[in-house]
């Protein structure tokens, strides 16, 4: 039995070896290399079916800023707001895939997106609200045309023909309902005549993408009508094929490594930081995500890439993930002392920004990425510039409901919730030889802000749970059940066996 007891021990030993091994070495090797295996991107395979259709929709929800005190702000008041919303849409994208690479290392694609309106999730807000909003088509004109030396003469045609092109307008500012505003389309443009309708032909050949042409032949403005639909960007992104921390990385956009939006570094056109295309499209990222690093995602609708940050571990309906969110480097740290003035394109003349050209802290120029004077900020003007705060009654900012972050399942990169989140804002201002403009406020006025997001619904967490949780839960029982099992029994065994020799070796007792 003695003999016995020590086989067994040393058995324990082996058994609680084995189970070190797996558990530290081949189960981790197995679970990587069949993550490696999943997220790659290969013809036919799971994952590049729901690449193709992401398997459930993003939310999309819009919050209006509707101006209560229209009248007075032509008389030169500070402007009052008050956000309204959420309008909620559901987003469906579809990838239509070109053609892999040879390798089989890139793939390129067009994605279409369709918004469908959620109408239990926005009660009691409908389409059908009324709000007053600032007139983005119209200041966006008569900016473009301040700002243009060619157009200078414009203006003069434009202040005599504003009723003729934009419906007889009254102020700055638009009444029209939600659904016209965001997607179907403010009209203007009907049926012009003389200098009316040349002017309207040339906002037609602008190009802007908020503005298009109806079939009687009027203009119509909406945020998101050009995004509802088929899309035009051509993407190449990494399959993952011979390293998956690429997979969905955005290679080239229309055929180029690089943007041609943004100032670049010399005169040479040396790519500039603010022209690079870094990161994914965020509708998943990188597998195999560690504790204090850093990722990028890229967004067309603003022309750049942005870097997210490793917050703080979080559990989402019990799957574990880590949270990144936005750097102050997003907006809030833009200019030459920041090695970034190529974000300062300087392309509005009369506002609120720093004697340099850049725009003060928190506030970004879109106007070259999309031919329209629109400029960015975090919602409600989170951490900006007190420059543009002090000039709008109405804003809440707060860093919970406002910043931007996503969570993201550490070991295969999916994301679990999280939300984009931006404003989208205009200056106000008097501009020479526009009689509607006379005595307003220099402000930047806030239009809109959105939140593109996502939430794993009940089926996707199940599905995960299945495919990867429960598995490496089962995995990490078998592990700690082997190793603390043959401790055990090696443990029990060995002091067996020395109690036993120490009973036989005892001398007898006379």
């Amino acid at each position: 039995m003695l003999h016995w007891s020590l086989i067994v021990s040393a058995l324990g030993v082996c058994v609680a070896g084995l189970g070190g091994y797996c558990g530290w070495i081949l189960f981790p090797n197995m679970v990587h290399k069949k993550v490696e295996q999943s997220v790659i991107i290969a013809d036919g395979s799971e994952q590049y079916k729901r690449f193709v259709n992401l398997p459930q929709p993003l939310n999309f929800k819009v919050y209006i800023f509707n101006v209560t005190n229209p009248d007075r702000i032509q008389q030169g008041a500070i402007p009052i707001v008050e956000e309204i919303g959420p309008y909620v849409y559901r987003q469906f994208r579809q990838k239509k895939v070109k053609h892999f690479s040879r390798d089989g290392s890139k793939i390129s694609y067009v994605q279409n997106v369709h918004f469908d309106f959620d109408a239990d999730a926005s009660a009691p807000y409908t389409q059908d609200d009324r709000i007053v909003a600032l007139n983005m088509h119209m200041n966006s004109v008569l900016q473009i045309s301040e700002n243009d030396p060619g157009l200078a003469l414009l203006l003069v045609h434009l202040n005599a023909n504003l009723k003729a092109v934009f419906n007889d307008p009254r102020s700055m500012f638009v009444s029209t309902s939600v659904r016209e505003y965001l997607f179907d389309g403010v009209r203007f443009c009907i049926n012009p005549q003389g200098i009316a309708k040349a002017i309207c032909n040339q906002i037609k050949e602008s190009g802007s993408k908020t503005i298009r042409e109806q079939s009687d032949g009027s203009l119509a403005f909406s945020f998101f009508g050009h995004k509802n639909g088929s899309g035009h960007e051509v993407y190449e992104v990494h399959t993952g094929k011979g390293d998956p921390m690429r997979v969905l990385e955005i290679q080239k956009l229309d055929d180029s490594h690089n943007l041609q939006v943004w100032l670049n570094a010399s005169a040479e056109g040396e790519t500039s930081v603010c022209n690079q295309i870094n990161g994914t499209d965020a509708s998943a990222y990188p597998p195999f995500r560690q504790r204090g690093d850093s990722m990028y995602i890229f967004s067309a609708d603003i022309c750049r890439s942005v870097q997210l940050f490793y917050q703080t571990d979080i559990q989402y309906q019990g799957i574990p993930g880590y949270r990144y969110s936005i750097g102050e480097n997003f907006i809030n740290d833009i200019g030459p002392e920041h090695d970034n003035e190529c974000f300062c394109v300087d392309k509005l003349a009369n506002v609120i920004k720093r004697k340099n050209g850049c725009l003060y802290a928190g506030a970004l120029d879109l106007t070259t990425c999309l031919d329209a004077p629109v400029i960015l900020t975090l919602p409600h003007m989170l951490g900006a510039s007190n420059e543009y705060r002090k000039m709008i009654r109405g804003l809440k900012p707060d860093a919970k409901k406002h910043q931007t972050f996503v969570d993201v399942q550490s070991l295969t990169g999916t994301p679990l919730q999280g939300g984009k989140r931006v404003q989208f804002n205009m200056f106000l201002k008097s501009i020479n030889r526009i009689g509607i403009t006379e005595n307003l406020p220099t402000v930047l006025m806030p239009a809109i802000w959105v939140e593109e997001g996502i939430q794993l619904n009940g089926e996707m967490v199940a599905f995960f749970k299945k495919k990867l949780i429960n598995t490496l839960k089962t995995l990490n029982i078998v592990h700690w059940a082997t190793l603390c099992g043959g401790i055990g029994v090696a443990v029990i065994c060995l002091v067996y066996y020395i109690y036993q020799k120490g009973r036989v070796e005892e001398p007898p007792v006379k």
